[in-house]
């Protein structure tokens, strides 16, 4: 269709594809079924298990649920609990279908972040997890095909560094939170959001995989000296990071060897 789609997921049905201004439903060869223009800044998109729904998050704060099969919305809410939106947050559903979890800035503070749960059913929340507080901020999340666990990628604020970590949740509380280096985070923050959008070349484009070594001769040229880019030193093509194993739970796994 040679459109810039920012995201653009799969299943064996369907594809789901995101300009921002418009969302495509696609048949699994690429022709064009709908087209929803219902939301702005609506790029993030989530194939329920059964392949019959999608939710799309859009920057705005506003979550947006089609039926596949019937290729209409069935449902459009509010889902952020602070007017300063953050962005980037992927909703995906559990295992089992029954859920839809999505990261959420925390109402008065939107620095940090809550984990809410709405039910499939009628998508209306279920609970709300970290409301309450440490200052912790989760910017990814995944679920493990093969256990079923949600694995969450992020950080603790303190008063002079942050303190990174990928871990499990257990019901309704962290478990297993193993740390990692600031490399490791960043690395990992920026690829797992490309693979949850489908490695379009738009998404890859505005990624720090790809900005940060555009901009890198121009900062050290304003600075005078070498410069930093900690993970994004080494240049990773698109196709690069499609061959590598980028899931939380390998991280996870990883990690404890440390």
């Amino acid at each position: 269709m040679g459109k810039p789609f920012v995201s653009l997921i799969s299943n064996d049905q369907f594809q789901i594809a995101c300009t921002g201004q418009t969302v495509y439903v696609l048949d699994i060869k690429g022709n064009e079924l709908a087209k929803f223009k219902d939301m702005t800044y609506a790029y993030y998109p989530a194939l329920h298990p059964k392949g019959d729904l999608a939710a799309v998050y859009s920057n705005t704060g506003v979550m947006a649920v089609y039926s596949l099969s019937e290729l209409r919305l069935i449902r459009k809410f509010r889902v952020t609990a602070v007017k300063d939106t953050q962005t980037d947050r992927i909703p995906c559903f559990s295992p089992d279908g029954q859920y839809l979890y999505h990261i959420e800035g925390r109402k008065g503070n939107s620095l940090n972040s809550r984990l809410s749960v709405y039910s499939t059913t009628d998508f209306r929340p279920v609970f709300r997890l970290f409301e309450q507080g440490q200052e912790t901020v989760f910017l990814r999340m995944e679920f493990d095909r093969e256990t079923g666990i949600l694995f969450l990628l992020g950080y603790e604020r303190q008063e002079n560094s942050n303190n990174y970590f990928v871990a499990k949740l257990n019901g309704q509380s962290l478990e297993d939170v193993r740390s990692l280096n600031k490399h490791t985070y960043d690395f990992y923050e920026s690829a797992v959001y490309l693979k949850q959008t489908g490695f379009t070349q738009d998404s890859y484009q505005w990624s720090e995989f790809a900005i940060k070594p555009r901009v890198r001769s121009d900062i050290e040229r304003m600075v005078g000296h070498p410069v930093d880019m900690g993970p994004f030193n080494r240049s990773y093509t698109l196709d690069d990071l499609m061959q590598m194993k980028l899931s939380l739970s390998c991280l996870w796994a990883e990690a404890e060897n440390h």
